[in-house]
């Protein structure tokens, strides 16, 4: 076997085919993504630059909250997507608004980055199911479990 590296530039039918394959696979006709989608989807790769950044709320001359995000890509996602790596809000904040207010800031931000959705991992942990229905609680809709792979570990 051979691993093959796909570039957007010369391959973008090669990996639209591949994608169209997948989602017949996994959803059927209806939901292969029209050729504007796919038109769209591979300028925004093609002009893709990984990012990250890091933000703090203050309230009062105190960070109150902090959250990290990341722009990653996927065609599942129609393009970049956000990914909130960590949010924190002060214990004597929480249960006080502040966690959805900068959800609010989050979302805006995705707003104007032109993100279609922002993912989060919760902790399934039953001691964290009050953070898994905060998110619910802001619109956030359960997709499923996810996995990990420590490189290092292997």
């Amino acid at each position: 076997m051979q691993l093959v590296e796909l570039d957007i530039s010369d391959s973008n039918k090669e990996i639209e085919f591949f994608i169209d394959q997948l989602y017949l696979e996994l959803f059927g006709k209806d939901a292969l993504l029209s050729n504007e989608d796919k038109v769209a989807i591979k300028n925004q790769w093609q002009k893709q630059q990984p990012a990250h950044w890091a933000f703090k709320v203050v309230q009062n001359k105190n960070a109150v909250a902090f959250f990290t995000l990341a722009e990653s890509f996927s065609y599942f996602a129609q393009g970049a997507y956000g990914i909130i790596n960590e949010l924190w809000v002060a214990e004597e904040y929480r249960s006080k608004g502040v966690g959805g207010e900068v959800l609010k800031y989050i979302k805006q931000i995705a707003e104007d980055k032109g993100w279609r959705r922002v993912d989060v991992s919760a902790p399934h942990f039953e001691r964290w199911i009050k953070t898994f229905e905060f998110y619910q609680k802001h619109g956030f809709s359960y997709t499923g479990k996810k996995l990990k792979y420590l490189v290092a570990e292997h």
